[in-house]
């Protein structure tokens, strides 16, 4: 019975290495505000919306000048953004900085493109839909087989009788080897809805790190070959259909640099970001015709670069960074922190984060702390469950307490 308790404390202590610091730190974090930031193209500086505690409202200003602005005035120094209301008002410009761009334009040009580190890393069934990219018709349709990318090579399957498309298979198969793809993908990408204006296919990258444009146009395979740089190493690749067909992808290298993929020749541009890690921030781009939004949500705070839609160089920086200050409680309470990682990987799995060295004084006064009231309520001496709190501290402190008795 005893070897029960022993296992039974030992589990508890783990237990709770994982839920105590969730419960301390669910009752004392601070949420921090995602201030709303956007570039104007009328005033050529960022513009914020921020909420007054203290006043309760919203706060719509200049980052530089500080400037503040009604709701009505917000919207006119940002037409990108508040067009529909503009025109609702009849008050959108003529000219925009100097350049004549009407509504249907903002419209094409405007798009939002997040990615979190959940995108990358979630799993997924290696299974795919290949829809015509040259049907003719207005509306989209999913056809009737799937394919998948095994180790050798290409493979359509139908799904109403369980069995591989031959022919068709073959037919792409000799497509991949005219261009030297070299299996097994490493990395496939596409948009499989029809909830979209038009097909781009998939983005797959090889063996080799090659990346391939693969689509189908009048039922007949469609391979490029994308010339990005030698050093180029992906490690995730997302795809869009933008209403102006200016682009393909982004692609997303081992060192956090972001490339386009233009529909312009395949033509790859790298885009200007804050230092940004795919594992653990979010990124965020809201795009209009003369500028592009790039955000960077991370623990530190937000970064914002407003870079030219044309030439994708930097134009302006404003970052909302918060004092990161140590939970010096936090790291003498807990000697350890179990943690559920969901971000950085396919599955959930556990990882251990260590107080400070300190932390070993606090476990010893929960080990004397436990003798004594061990000795006070006679129970019988028992050399694990203090071993268990010099090691643990306050999770092996609880644990002993509840599950070992006289």
């Amino acid at each position: 019975m005893k070897k029960i308790n022993y296992i039974i404390v030992l589990l508890a202590s783990l237990l709770l290495a994982w839920g105590l610091p969730v419960l301390y730190h669910m009752m004392t974090d601070e949420a921090t505000g995602n201030i709303f930031t956007y570039y104007s193209s009328v005033e050529n500086e960022f513009c914020t919306i921020d909420y007054d505690y203290v006043k309760e409202e919203l706060i719509r200003k200049s980052v530089k000048t500080e400037k503040e602005y009604n709701e009505a005035q917000f919207d006119s120094i940002l037409p990108m953004f508040y067009y529909h209301q503009l025109l609702s008002d009849g008050r959108f410009p003529d000219t925009i900085n100097g350049k004549a761009i009407t509504p249907r334009e903002i419209g094409s040009k405007t798009f939002y493109f997040s990615v979190k580190a959940q995108d990358k890393n979630k799993p997924h069934i290696p299974i795919y839909t290949l829809m015509e990219s040259m049907s003719g018709r207005v509306n989209l349709e999913t056809p009737g087989d799937f394919f998948r990318l095994n180790k050798n090579g290409i493979e359509f399957i139908d799904p109403e009788i369980n069995a591989v498309k031959q022919e068709k298979s073959e037919q792409f198969m000799a497509a991949f080897e005219r261009v030297g793809f070299t299996f097994p993908a490493k990395l496939v990408a596409g948009n499989p809805t029809t909830m979209k204006a038009y097909d781009e296919g998939y983005f797959i990258c090889d063996d080799k790190n090659h990346i391939y444009h693969l689509k189908m146009v009048n039922n007949k395979p469609f391979i490029k070959d994308v010339d990005f740089p030698s050093e180029v190493n992906p490690v995730y690749i997302s795809t869009m259909e933008p209403d102006d067909k200016s682009f393909y992808a982004f692609v997303f290298d081992e060192n956090n640099n972001v490339y386009l993929v233009t529909t312009d020749r395949y033509k790859v541009i790298q885009i200007p970001t804050p230092k940004y890690d795919i594992d653990k921030d979010r990124l965020l781009i809201m795009a209009n015709p003369l500028y592009w939004n790039v955000n960077i949500m991370s623990d530190r705070g937000k970064e914002v670069y407003a870079i030219d839609a044309n030439t994708k160089e930097l134009v302006d920086k404003v970052s909302f960074f918060h004092d990161d200050k140590p939970d010096v409680l936090a790291s003498l309470l807990f000697p350890f922190q179990i943690r559920m990682a969901k971000h950085t990987s396919m599955y959930v799995k556990p990882s251990i984060k260590f107080g400070a060295i300190s932390s070993i004084i606090v476990n010893l006064f929960f080990a004397v702390l436990y003798f004594f009231i061990c000795k006070r309520k006679k129970y019988k001496k028992d050399i694990f469950p203090m071993v268990c709190v010099l090691l643990t501290g306050v999770y092996g402190f609880i644990a002993g307490l509840v599950f070992i008795r006289k």
